[in-house]
């Protein structure tokens, strides 16, 4: 929802760089702007009428123009490199392996095979999780329960990790149970998540050393 309405907005800033036509918009000219629909037209309509305008110089509306279709163009393109990165993640054996784990699709096993390259560099899964940056390391003071940072760990395997462990939770019982153990023990959200993401990684780390695919019924054990 939050990226749709960027989209509008700022189809309306290509549209209508200059603020100070905002208080005298209409209904009409506000529904030629691509993606605007009748139903929201209204309430955008009383928004952009309410802007004040702080009388932005013609370099600061050229500035703003031009930046708004680079947004646009920028979209466009990640649009087209993760349709390729579909595409080349369906013929990837390891994507494939990784695709049966529930609730885990292309885009996000793509990204993962991507960053860590041949799974065989790490000669442990404690290697690959500290590469991950996954790990949950206690660092307790009184009441507060936090986490030690892990440095140096590849950023977007990381986040890959933790996205596949919030979507196991709402596909896998048992990585559910696993984080609402955690949480029971007065973890926070990520902390949560990063922990299961750790035991996300033993499996993940078996399946491609084996090549082969997600085991419900034995490994679903190993994560809970």
């Amino acid at each position: 929802m939050g990226k749709a309405k960027s989209k509008k907005l700022i189809a309306i800033l290509i549209k209508y760089p200059n603020f100070s036509k905002y208080k005298k918009i209409t209904l009409k000219s506000l529904l030629k702007v691509k993606g605007i629909g009748k139903k929201e037209v209204p309430f955008l309509l009383k928004r952009l009428n309410r802007i004040a305008y702080v009388g932005l110089t013609d370099i600061y509306k050229t500035i703003i123009l031009s930046y708004a279709k680079r947004i646009l163009e920028l979209q466009e393109e990640i649009k087209i490199i993760d349709q390729k990165l579909d595409e080349i993640g369906k013929k990837n054996q390891s994507v494939k392996h990784l695709k049966t784990i529930p609730g885990v699709a292309t885009k996000l096993t793509s990204r993962f095979i991507g960053e860590i390259g041949d799974i065989h560099r790490f000669p442990s899964e404690k290697q690959l999780a500290i590469y991950c940056g996954i790990a949950c390391v206690n660092n307790d003071s009184g009441k507060m329960t936090k986490t030690k940072a892990v440095y140096k760990a590849n950023k977007i395997c990381k986040q890959t990790l933790i996205n596949m462990a919030g979507c196991s939770i709402r596909f896998i019982p048992q990585c559910k149970g696993y984080y609402l153990k955690k949480r029971a023990e007065g973890k926070g959200h990520n902390h949560s998540l990063r922990c299961l993401a750790r035991q996300l990684i033993k499996v993940i780390y078996k399946m491609l050393t084996e090549d082969r695919d997600y085991i419900i019924k034995k490994e679903l054990k190993k994560v809970a």
